[in-house]
């Protein structure tokens, strides 16, 4: 008999490939990253700002108005994907947190990748902390909301 089913056209989810179980996390968690991030820099940058960046240029405002809610889109981003990610490919740590923490590494990545030689030491810790505090915390409300 075929693995698959004749009559539906798919696999069942115990013969699926382990790596289609990350697929909906993962286009989730980007997802949900992207669309917060645009609608952070439309309010950040249209609404706050202006057509003045100098007003966000002070070190305290560049925290408040673009790390902290770029923390808070990853979070997002972390809760999303973990939220969606099923079992019985959730019931193993490795791959519930491959699930959740991949989308926000590749974006990160691709920032990172973006930023070429304007990327120094300071920027790079810096985003490297709004990651990490951006997964820890979605993470977290996944784990808070699944007990």
């Amino acid at each position: 008999m075929s693995r698959f089913d004749a009559h539906r056209g798919y696999a069942p989810a115990s013969d699926r490939p382990r790596l289609l179980d990350l697929m909906l996390p993962w286009a989730a968690g980007i997802l949900v990253t992207l669309i917060t991030e645009l609608c952070v820099a439309v309010v950040v940058w249209d609404w706050v700002a202006g057509d003045d960046p100098s007003s966000v240029a002070s070190p305290a405002r560049t925290i408040l108005f673009l790390h902290l809610p770029s923390a808070v889109c990853i979070a997002l981003g972390t809760w999303a994907a973990a939220a969606v990610h099923r079992s019985p490919s959730r019931d193993s740590r490795v791959r519930h947190g491959l699930a959740a923490f991949a989308p926000a590494v590749a974006l990160q990545l691709v920032i990172y990748v973006s930023q070429g030689s304007d990327l120094t030491v300071i920027t790079f810790l810096v985003q490297l902390v709004v990651l990490l505090v951006g997964c820890a915390v979605g993470f977290l409300a996944d784990r808070l909301r699944n007990g």
